[in-house]
């Protein structure tokens, strides 16, 4: 009973200190909480697979999460990181049967998931709750068209730095070098988040390093010029 008690406290204390809830009342989050189950991953543990039942959602508290797809079988491309706060796995929600990508925790992570039928008809009291979850939708589907038109239409090194100055302002953090990206990358992830090899994406990694617009130590990228990376 205690044990209990414990876990729906602490599942309480984790949903209210998202954003997409801060226009719930207290009871209105502890009525969220008690059809949400909290949970945590380790790095490396996988989430959902591509092809698994898409029937949760997916709201990250803490840590990281990356999202991908597998291409021709041993090839990932990056469609995102996931931080604190942020939804995923909303296609639950719109009624397809299964997941489209991976999902695999990079940092620990504690994650609320919430089971599709319960969380639907929790939205049917709360409308204004699913309006910003259609909403977080609509954002995700223009982010991946966006992407889509950056493959088409611009280099590699046009992508990766885009894709750097999208992660300095999602994961970023300012200090006395210039911005640090809040995530440990290789320039194998790199590659995987803008469509290219690592080969090619780390020779333009390194053509930023010379002209003084990036830093790196190991895995953690600083960005120093974010003028000079938008004129790219």
């Amino acid at each position: 009973m205690q044990a209990a008690l414990a876990v729906s406290q602490a599942t309480y204390w984790h949903l209210k200190q998202v954003n997409l809830f801060h226009s719930l009342a207290d009871w209105e989050v502890r009525q969220l909480g008690n059809i949400a189950d909290l949970r945590l991953f380790k790095s490396g543990e996988e989430i959902y697979r591509t092809d698994d039942i898409a029937d949760r959602i997916y709201i990250l508290r803490s840590g990281k999460v990356k999202l991908f797809k597998s291409v021709g079988g041993d090839k990932e491309v990056i469609m995102g990181f996931q931080g604190p706060g942020d939804v995923f796995g909303e296609v639950a929600v719109t009624g397809e049967p299964a997941r489209q990508e991976c999902a695999t925790v990079v940092e620990d992570a504690f994650v609320c998931m919430i089971d599709r039928d319960r969380l639907l008809g929790y939205l049917t009291q709360h409308p204004d709750l699913a309006l910003q979850i259609t909403r977080i939708i609509a954002k995700r589907r223009l982010d991946l068209e966006d992407r889509l038109i950056d493959l088409l239409s611009k280099d590699v090194g046009q992508r990766l730095a885009q894709a750097l100055l999208r992660l300095a302002d999602d994961y970023g953090d300012d200090d006395e070098r210039g911005t640090r990206i809040g995530l440990r990358l290789t320039q194998t992830d790199l590659g995987q988040l803008v469509g290219s090899t690592r080969e090619t994406t780390s020779m333009a990694f390194n053509r930023f390093r010379r002209a003084g617009y990036v830093e790196a130590r190991g895995r953690v990228i600083w960005i120093l010029d974010r003028e000079g990376l938008a004129a790219i």
